[in-house]
């Protein structure tokens, strides 16, 4: 509880569909015969290349060689999205980087009342003794009250007579910056690299790096590692 997460849902791709792209000026030359399944086709092609060609590099040598000399463009190829729980100031970080997240969609205050009452607490203040202690529960303690007066607001605001819409989108002026909303967010392998890079060092806010490093780490932990040399190109 009172932690920011992050979930992969799905993705396309893989290390074989960067190397493909990056190949993409000479492979339909190539005169491959299709697979039927439309998800073999990457495999195949890619298969066929390395089989053929004594002058190509492997995809680990390929990939590095495209990160190394920043050729981004085959890695926007592969996509993810992402289930993301975040406080809203670490939201609107994220949102900062509009480029590199290619499309978001999150819980509307305006549409439904935020009965779950999420909310972050920064866990390393109970590392300063008394002080980071007493700080946490006052925090704590006033977004549990802010909480209730937001609900309170509604309900009385709704039996007033004001349209559910308006009452839900202005009660929320009680939540704090560290509420939580639920989001779903789309990246590609670039952009979660470069989102990592701006947001995953020691000098970005522990909140944002906390979710770029979890976002990396989904994209490691997929089964079959398909982006094994992607990742290892970039450091990862």
């Amino acid at each position: 509880m009172n932690n920011n997460s992050v979930q992969l849902i799905d993705y396309m791709g893989s290390d074989k569909l960067h190397s493909l792209s990056a190949w993409a000026s000479t492979f339909l030359e190539l005169e491959i015969e299709m697979p039927a399944k439309i998800e073999n086709r990457v495999d195949a092609i890619v298969d066929y290349i390395l089989s053929n060609s004594k002058r190509m590099r492997s995809i680990e040598d390929l990939l590095r060689f495209l990160a190394e000399n920043e050729h981004e463009s085959p890695f926007r190829m592969s996509g993810f999205v992402f289930t993301m729980t975040t406080d809203i100031a670490t939201h609107i970080q994220k949102l900062k980087h509009a480029v590199i997240l290619e499309a978001e969609n999150g819980e509307s205050a305006r549409y439904k009342e935020l009965k779950e009452g999420k909310f972050y607490l920064p866990a390393d203040w109970l590392e300063y003794g008394d002080v980071g202690h007493y700080w946490y529960q006052r925090l704590k303690s006033n977004s549990e009250a802010l909480n209730q007066f937001y609900s309170d607001c509604l309900n009385d605001l709704i039996d007033a007579g004001m349209p559910k819409s308006r009452a839900k989108e202005s009660a929320r002026f009680f939540k704090m910056y560290n509420s939580q909303i639920n989001t779903v967010n789309k990246f590609s392998f670039d952009g979660v690299m470069q989102f990592v890079k701006k947001r995953g060092t020691s000098h970005a806010q522990k909140e944002i790096r906390e979710i770029a490093l979890q976002m990396v780490q989904a994209v490691k932990n997929i089964e079959g590692k398909p982006f094994e040399y992607s990742l290892k190109a970039f450091g990862y």
